[in-house]
């Protein structure tokens, strides 16, 4: 279980992590350790060097003020659109052109490698682009047809 702790913010926007008989850890950032398959758990609260001062095991073990704070800072940091539909998978010289609709509107980007492509072990890919931008692709069965065929013989 995670010890008991709160977070405060200063007037510049920075997070100070407080916990009973132990000094201020002032701008902390908080880091999730598996985005992907387990959101929730095990979120690293890192001091401004780096170096983790606290883990919370699971967000559900937090006071509801304390996770709300946790949350919206995690959310405001991530950014990883889903891949609603695939309208075009353009095949150049050693790249794909994607053309997709995603939940934050349409997005154009190039994948240099095949590797870029993850399965995930919930059936959900994960893609990087060529700018290291990442975005959810949804498990195959949950794919229209045509966008499942334009991606099939890529995955």
């Amino acid at each position: 279980m995670t010890e008991p702790f709160t977070l405060e913010t200063d007037a510049q926007g920075r997070f100070t992590l407080k916990r009973p008989a132990q000094d201020d850890v002032v701008d902390v950032r908080l880091r999730r350790a598996f985005p992907w398959t387990r959101p929730s758990q095990s979120i690293s609260i890192r001091n401004k060097d780096g170096k983790e001062v606290l883990l919370i095991e699971d967000l559900a073990d937090l006071a509801p003020d304390v996770r709300q704070t946790v949350e919206a800072y995690l959310s405001s940091g991530c950014f990883i659109p889903r891949i609603q539909r695939i309208l075009e998978v353009d095949l150049g010289f050693g790249f794909q052109e994607w053309r997709t609709m995603t939940d934050r509107g349409p997005a154009e980007f190039r994948v240099q490698e095949r590797e870029d492509i993850r399965f995930m072990p919930d059936g959900r890919f994960s893609v990087k682009d060529a700018d290291g931008n990442l975005y959810e692709l949804p498990a195959l069965g949950d794919l229209a047809e045509e966008s499942r065929k334009a991606v099939e013989g890529l995955i």
